[in-house]
């Protein structure tokens, strides 16, 4: 490959990475602070929103990482074995 299209996935994974991580906490802030202003909910709610955004994130960084590695490993398996690298 290229060393431009690499660098260009990479990059492209990390912005993926980026917004998959910061979306889900967004997302349940902004709805917690519609839910606390259109219906008049308590406060508090936003702790919980905020919480169930965090393991969004997680959740999401965690298949991510779980990806890359299986990724490594089709690598590493795939990869040509020189005559002085015997298993």
């Amino acid at each position: 490959m290229k060393p431009w299209m690499k660098l260009m996935q990479d990059l492209t994974w990390l912005t993926q990475l980026g917004i998959s991580i910061t979306a889900p906490p967004l997302l349940c802030a902004l709805g917690a602070g519609w839910l606390i202003g259109h219906f008049d909910w308590p406060g508090w709610v936003m702790l919980p929103a905020l919480f169930v955004g965090l393991g969004g994130g997680a959740a999401s960084m965690w298949g991510f990482y779980r990806h890359a590695q299986l990724k490594a490993q089709k690598a590493k398996r795939n990869a040509p074995v020189a005559f002085n690298q015997h298993l």
